[in-house]
């Protein structure tokens, strides 16, 4: 009867393994998750590229997407927006050779400067400009 015993114990082991090995790769799963939900995108076909729904359903298939900036959740909530500024963006990732992440953060800092604002403060270069702390 002992082996029984240790077998539960095994089998119960084998399992906390196993739930733990799930949960720790959970973010891995999703990324696989993630590009197997391009073979689903073309059955939203039906859709203009241009607005609304079809633009992130463009700018997804381009690539513009990533683990800190997911837009497989709007194509999935059916999102009527306008989609993202994925000329620049891209422009952006060709011409520094970076990821799409830094390229959305180099076009928001540029966005920033041209608006007068400074892009690591966040805080205005006019020098007539009254901040509250």
């Amino acid at each position: 009867m002992d082996y029984v015993f240790w077998g539960f114990v095994g089998l119960a082991l084998l399992g906390v393994w196993y739930i733990l090995s799930l949960f720790l790769r959970r973010s891995r799963m999703r990324a696989r998750a993630g590009r197997g939900r391009a073979g689903v995108l073309p059955l939203f076909s039906d859709y203009s590229l241009e607005s609304g729904l079809g633009a992130f359903i463009r700018d997804y298939r381009a690539g513009l997407s990533s683990r800190n900036f997911d837009i497989g959740a709007n194509i999935e909530d059916g999102d009527s927006r306008p989609g993202l500024d994925s000329e620049e963006v891209l422009a952006i990732m060709e011409e520094h050779g970076v990821s799409f992440d830094k390229a959305r953060l180099m076009r928001q800092q540029r966005l920033m400067q041209r608006n007068g604002i400074d892009p690591s403060t966040g805080l205005p270069l006019d020098p007539k400009a009254v901040t509250f702390a």
